[in-house]
């Protein structure tokens, strides 16, 4: 026991060093986790510095964190944006989803002969993008609350929603015995899914949270929040639609409470956001992006280069073709476009969160998840970069407010 933690001391040290160091050279800290994971999941290093028992630990925490991290991106996503540039943003949602997802699938079915289900998921890993990374570009470059801030939040969060229930309804046709049957009873369990949440959102949630709210504590308001995102999880687990799903609507279903209604909280819903965010960044999603690496074969990405190659282009350039399309059939400028697009296009949660599931079960090789962790590595590295350039070099164009 004493060694596990010693070990996961260290991971945290390093994720917490590398971090800071990608803060002061302004790149995503996301890279400085996914770097760390890289080289210890080197097989020398890994077989000597890790036990099995270790390697389980980190895992579990891993699928703790993925939990947490789609919690807080409930709890920050705010239904009333998309009120603003709908039209916009469903088309940029649209065009941003379905052009990479269909090349990614089309290219890995019939070029690289890949089956239908495995190329259907690594289509919609493409097609994912980074809500927490967009976010603090945005605020980095006080572009929150501009009309291209707005797009690329909103399209964003409308691409994610549609991507995980995508995932969620594939994994439960997967997980049942035959593929007429399951596609039938996998939507149900969608439906049974949506009606014990609006169940639990006007006659349980509520309740709960009051209950925890009597002692007047932070503590006790994290812990009951902390209770209904898991439970959630594990409803739409058992449901087959996997536990990110229940953690991401616990959130959007807590916001909606405390901020709706009568008696709107909006100062409960900030200190559960921040007891959240502190606990999940400064703990289990650094663990959750070590792991990701950790699972990394770097001999099979330099063996495989082409499909890592292409898995990059695909994602770029799929996604900024796509939003730039959605801009301009929506009356937009090819200069806004560009800079939604480039907005959009790191990686590095919602894809890894899929590529690890499809890793687990069975649908991606570790050639295929390392070409992934690549993809999203270098997404991070260089889409953050260019952004800057283009949104202050069009600074008069995006800084219109909505």
């Amino acid at each position: 026991m004493e060694t596990e933690l010693i070990q996961i001391a260290i991971i945290l040290a390093l994720t917490f060093l590398f971090g800071e160091l990608c803060k002061i050279i302004k790149i995503s800290k996301i890279i400085g986790y996914l770097f760390i994971g890289i080289i210890l999941g080197y097989p020398l290093i890994k077989n000597y510095f890790f036990s099995p028992e270790t390697l389980n630990t980190i895992n579990s925490l891993a699928e703790l964190g993925i939990i947490l991290l789609f919690f807080f991106v409930g709890l920050n996503m705010d239904l009333k944006q998309f009120k603003f540039n709908v039209k916009e943003s469903f088309l940029v949602s649209l065009f941003n989803s379905l052009i990479p997802l269909f090349l990614g699938f089309l290219v890995f079915k019939f070029i690289f002969n890949f089956n239908t289900m495995t190329s259907l998921i690594i289509g919609i890993t493409l097609s994912a993008t980074s809500q927490v990374i967009s976010v603090n570009l945005l605020d980095e470059l006080k572009l929150l609350r501009s009309r291209v801030g707005n797009l690329i939040i909103t399209s964003g969060a409308a691409n994610d929603v549609f991507e995980l229930i995508l995932v969620s309804g594939i994994l439960a046709v997967i997980n049942l015995s035959t593929a007429f049957q399951g596609v039938y009873l996998a939507l149900a369990n969608v439906c049974i899914f949506i009606v014990a949440l609006l169940i639990l959102r006007f006659a349980v949630y509520p309740h709960i949270l009051h209950f925890f709210e009597r002692n007047k504590s932070d503590t006790s308001l994290f812990a009951g929040s902390l209770l209904i995102a898991i439970f959630t999880a594990i409803l739409s687990n058992l449901l087959g639609l996997g536990t990110f799903v229940g953690a991401l609507f616990s959130g959007i279903v807590i916001r909606q409470i405390l901020l709706t209604g009568r008696q709107k909280k909006p100062w409960e819903e900030h200190n559960i956001s921040k007891s959240i965010h502190t606990i999940a960044f400064g703990f289990l999603v650094p663990i959750f992006f070590v792991s990701s690496g950790l699972k990394t074969d770097l001999t099979s990405v330099f063996l495989n280069l082409g499909v890592s190659l292409v898995f990059l282009l695909i994602a770029v350039f799929g996604t900024i073709g796509g939003s730039v399309l959605g801009v301009l059939f929506s009356k937009g400028s090819l200069k806004e476009g560009l800079v939604v697009g480039l907005g959009m296009s790191p990686r590095g949660d919602i894809e890894l969160v899929i590529a690890s599931i499809a890793l687990s079960a069975g649908l991606f090789t570790k050639d295929i998840y390392s070409a992934v962790v690549l993809m999203a590595f270098i997404t991070t590295l260089i889409a953050p970069i260019l952004f800057r350039h283009f949104s202050k070099k069009y600074n008069y164009i995006l800084n219109i407010k909505h």
